[in-house]
């Protein structure tokens, strides 16, 4: 499919730049309400837990948000799709990744880029308990990743159900993404990461200190090269890096995906390499979109101060108008 021409456009120069749409988006829209979950605990075949948060209007649509790295179901980008999703009348599930509701999981496996058999085992409960007619998946980065790996891989055997994808700012090419937050402009970000993921992994050393021995990071030390080489890969019993890195990228699966899914990403994104555009997968692909927006960061796409509604948002309900 061609590359869609995007109508994205800041309304005030100052989110044209890069890391100011990056970190306004992310950390300073307080105004956006909080949503009243119900949470339901799933119990995974291999002892742990998944929590799921819903807020649910009784509708035969639903939308299963998947946020990025450390997010949760109270990420600002988060509950902003998931308030615009119910007030179209949708229910709205938000899935935390194991380690990532507010609870340690109980497994030294935790959530990584290419965990999508978590996702699948979700929407197969969904489907069990519930009766929805259209089942839609929005990711933000590393969430963007695993909803496109899963309908990709599920591809020939995908429920029906599940009618499309919409994935924001994905960072596919894990290797390039890793090496490039090591870069000076964005240090910021990553020893932001490196602070709750160092802590998590600390704790997990703790608990299992043989599998882990070779990880010894502490705070914001450490880079995600490392952090995958000696906590990520071991952890979630890759063989080494490399096997994690290819593993778990949705690129070779891109071309397999049988449904209407939209990937959209700033060029000015500096999370993200070039690899992460999907050129060749999209011009294969009849179902395969790729939109990618001059300005925007990573996860921003801000337009005005204290808008009420997301472009993000407002972009994946028009995709599905047209496509579902």
């Amino acid at each position: 499919m061609p590359i869609i021409k995007s109508d994205f456009q800041s309304d005030y120069w100052i989110f044209r730049n890069t890391h100011v749409s990056t970190i306004y988006a992310s950390l300073i829209r307080r105004w956006i309400p909080k949503v009243k979950f119900q949470r339901e605990r799933l119990e995974t075949p291999d002892g742990d837990f998944l929590d799921l948060d819903w807020s649910k209007n009784d509708h035969e649509n639903l939308v299963i948000v998947l946020a990025g790295l450390e997010g949760k179901s109270n990420s600002l980008y988060s509950r902003s799709a998931i308030r615009h999703f119910n007030k179209k009348g949708w229910d709205a599930l938000a899935m935390n990744y194991r380690g990532c509701s507010g609870e340690p999981n109980r497994k030294l496996r935790g959530y990584h880029m290419g965990a999508s058999d978590d996702v699948k085992f979700t929407i197969d409960h969904v489907l069990q308990k519930n009766k929805y007619k259209k089942i839609v998946i929005v990711g933000y980065s590393l969430g963007g990743n695993l909803a496109l790996k899963y309908v990709g891989e599920e591809a020939e055997n995908l429920p029906k159900e599940i009618k499309a994808t919409i994935s924001f700012s994905v960072p596919m090419d894990i290797q390039a993404s890793d090496e490039r937050l090591n870069k000076w402009y964005n240090w910021h970000y990553l020893k932001w990461f490196m602070l709750p993921l160092n802590y998590k992994a600390n704790r997990k050393k703790k608990q299992f200190p043989k599998a882990l021995a070779s990880y010894n990071g502490f705070f914001m030390s450490g880079n995600f090269v490392y952090f995958d080489t000696h906590f990520t890969a071991p952890a979630n019993g890759f063989d080494d890096v490399v096997t994690y890195w290819k593993s778990s990228s949705c690129i070779p699966v891109l071309e397999k995906i049988k449904i209407p899914s939209l990937v959209v990403s700033s060029t000015d994104d500096t999370f993200i390499s070039e690899n992460c555009y999907p050129y060749q997968a999209s011009q294969k692909n009849e179902n395969l979109f790729l939109e990618l927006p001059k300005h925007g960061g990573h996860c921003g796409f801000i337009r005005q101060f204290f808008e009420k509604s997301g472009w993000m948002e407002e972009r994946a309900m028009a995709f599905l108008d047209q496509n579902i």
